[in-house]
């Protein structure tokens, strides 16, 4: 009976993000070998599920269908092509959201033909 495999840090999140966009002979089994493979090669867990989150957001609607194999798209490093890219859109849609003023409803606002109408009753 074979050992439960390890899961590598941060692979169950990567996979739940790429899962719906892969292909259909995209496999997890090989995917988490080349997931593995990056980690040796010095990739941070985050840098990976933020290239990958780039590749997918940038990817043009018509390139969808053609997307690279999780295996393929690891092991060429095409991580690094994107996590910059994520982080910069990402510190951009912060950046905005930092400059939203909430307005407070005025409470006792009473529009000027009611104090009027108030007035005269």
């Amino acid at each position: 009976m074979k050992a439960p495999l390890q899961e590598p840090e941060g692979f169950s999140t990567w996979w739940t993000f790429w899962r719906p966009h892969m292909r259909h002979t995209d496999g997890k089994s090989d995917a988490r070998q080349a997931y593995i493979k990056a980690l040796l090669r010095g990739a941070l867990p985050d840098d990976l599920l933020a290239g990958a989150q780039g590749y997918i957001r940038f990817m043009a609607e018509k390139d969808k269908p053609y997307i690279q194999l999780s295996q393929t798209w690891l092991n060429k490093d095409r991580w690094e092509d994107w996590a910059d890219k994520e982080r910069e859109y990402q510190a951009r849609i912060a950046a905005r959201a930092e400059n939203v003023v909430q307005m407070k409803p005025i409470s006792n606002y009473r529009p000027k033909f009611l104090q009027e109408w108030e007035r005269k009753a």
